[in-house]
C-alpha cells in the first residue's frame, strides 16, 4: 500500500472562479496516507506526492453497491468475532443520504447532505481533509484511478466534478441536472441518472457526455430519477418515480423498454444471473429477466429505499416496515423475514453468511443469511440510515444523528485517540 509523509501547517480555501468547489485543509498531522494528503490543494501553491496512490478493485469499495450490478456483497475476507467493539465514531455535523460511504488505500470517504466529502483515516478515525461545494450530496462519492468524482443538487451550481487526488486539482466539472443518486464505473465510463429523467454516460477522464437518453414519459407523467443506474450484460437499468423500471443499451443509450409497477420507485435495482431485483411503493418486489418481462413480484406489504444483495438461491433486501426479506430467487417465496424496530432505508450488506444492517430504531445489526437469526446488535445514538460497507476488518455505518460508526475486533488505544 502507498504511502507519503506530509507536513502542511498552513489552512486554506481553494476559491474556484466557477463557484463549483471550495476546498479546505486544516492543521495536519506529519504522518499522513497519501491518498488524502492529495485531494487537497492551496491556491497559492499545489500539493503532488511522489508515488501514485495504490487502489485494490478486489478489496476497496470504490462506488455504491460494490460492483455495477450492486450486489453489495463484501468484498473482505476477514473473519469477524461477535461481539464487535464501536472502534472509533466520526462527528460529520451534517447528515447522510442512504448510500454515502466508499473506502479505498485505509481512507474513508463520506459525503452529507450539508454539501461535503470528507476523507477520514480509517485506522484512526481522524478527519484527514473535507472538500465543500455548492448543494447537497446524496451520493456515494466514486473513487476512479487517483480521482474521486463526486455529484451535488438542489443550486444552480449543482455539478458532477471530478478531483485527482494526486493534485487536488478540478480534472473536469459538467452540468447534467440535479442528481440524487450515485454514479457507477462501468466500461471505464460513468454512468449516471438524473431528476430530470435523463441516463447519461460520461467519459471518465474528460467528463465529455457521451450520450445522454430522456426516459420515455408514460400516459401524462415525466419521469424522474431518484435511483441511479445499475448495469449487467451492457443494459443500465433506473427505477423512476413514475413506477416504471427503464433499460437503456450502454453503448447507444437507446431506451429499450419500459416495465410499469404501479408505484413509484425508490430503490436502486439489484442483478444476478440475468435478472434484475427491486421494490416498488405498489408494496410489491419484482424480479425481471433482462427482455423486462416478470418473472415474479411478491406483495410484501411495505414500501422499499433499499437494494437488494443475494445469497446462495436468496435474494435479500429490506422495507421500511423495519424487516429485512429473504426471498428465493426462483419464485419470490419468502424464506424468513427479521423485524427491527424500525424503518430500513440503507441496503443490508453481505458478508460470508452474514447480513448487515441499520435501522432507524437506532440499532446496527448483524442476522445469520441462513436463516435471519439474530447474530449481534449494537445500539447506537441516532437512527442509522446509510448502507453499511465494510474495508478488510472494519465495518462502517452512518447515522441521522450526524455520526459515522466503525466497528471492529478491537478497540482503539488511548494514545491513538
Amino acid at each position: 500500500m502507498t504511502r507519503a509523509a506530509a507536513d502542511i501547517q498552513t489552512a486554506a480555501v481553494i476559491n474556484l472562479t466557477s463557484h463549483l468547489l471550495k476546498a479546505f485543509i486544516t492543521t495536519w498531522p506529519a504522518r499522513l496516507i497519501s491518498i488524502a494528503a492529495a485531494l487537497f490543494i492551496c491556491s497559492c501553491s499545489s500539493i503532488s506526492v511522489d508515488e501514485a496512490v495504490e487502489i485494490d478493485e478486489s478489496t476497496d469499495w470504490l462506488f455504491v453497491g460494490g460492483n455495477p450490478e450492486k450486489s453489495n456483497i463484501s468484498k473482505s475476507t476477514y473473519d469477524f468475532r461477535f461481539p464487535l467493539s464501536l472502534y472509533w465514531e466520526f462527528d460529520s455535523d451534517a447528515g447522510f443520504s442512504k448510500n454515502c460511504l466508499s473506502a479505498a488505500d485505509a481512507v474513508l470517504f463520506a459525503s452529507t447532505l450539508k454539501g461535503e466529502c470528507f476523507a477520514i483515516d480509517i485506522s484512526g478515525g481522524r478527519s484527514i481533509g473535507r472538500i465543500a461545494f455548492d448543494g447537497a450530496s446524496y451520493s456515494t462519492p466514486l473513487v476512479n484511478g487517483n480521482s474521486i468524482i463526486l455529484t451535488s443538487t438542489g443550486t444552480s451550481n449543482a455539478r458532477i466534478v471530478r478531483t485527482s487526488l494526486r493534485t487536488g486539482l478540478i480534472r473536469w466539472s459538467r452540468y447534467v441536472g440535479f442528481v440524487e443518486s450515485s454514479p457507477i464505473l462501468y466500461d471505464k465510463d460513468i454512468f449516471l441518472c438524473s431528476i430530470n429523467g435523463k441516463a447519461y454516460r460520461l467519459s471518465a477522464e474528460t467528463g465529455t457526455v457521451i450520450w445522454s437518453t430522456r426516459a420515455r414519459r408514460t400516459g401524462n407523467t415525466h419521469p424522474q430519477f431518484f435511483t441511479g443506474p445499475t448495469i449487467s450484460g451492457g443494459r443500465l437499468y433506473a427505477g423512476a418515480n413514475n413506477g416504471s423500471m427503464y433499460c437503456f443499451e450502454t453503448k447507444s443509450g437507446s431506451q429499450l423498454w419500459n416495465y410499469e409497477t404501479k408505484g413509484a420507485i425508490f430503490s436502486d435495482a439489484s442483478a444476478d444471473s440475468g435478472r434484475i431485483y427491486f421494490g416498488s411503493d405498489d408494496r410489491h418486489f419484482y424480479c425481471l429477466d433482462s427482455a423486462g418481462k416478470l418473472i415474479w413480484k411478491t406483495n410484501l406489504g411495505t414500501r422499499f429505499l433499499a437494494a437488494s444483495t443475494f445469497f446462495g438461491d436468496q435474494v435479500i433486501t429490506a422495507g421500511t416496515d423495519g424487516r429485512v426479506y429473504s426471498m428465493n430467487k426462483l419464485d419470490g417465496k419468502v424464506k424468513w423475514a427479521f423485524r427491527s424496530r424500525g424503518p430500513v432505508s440503507g441496503t443490508p450488506l453481505l458478508h460470508k453468511d452474514l447480513i448487515f444492517f441499520g435501522s432507524y430504531d437506532t440499532k446496527f445489526y448483524c442476522i445469520n443469511a441462513v436463516d435471519g437469526s439474530l447474530v449481534w446488535s449494537q445500539a447506537t445514538e441516532g437512527r442509522l440510515r446509510s448502507s453499511p460497507v465494510i474495508w478488510r476488518e472494519y465495518i462502517f455505518v452512518a447515522g441521522d444523528d450526524k455520526y459515522i460508526y466503525c466497528f471492529a475486533n478491537k478497540v482503539m488505544k488511548s494514545e491513538e485517540r
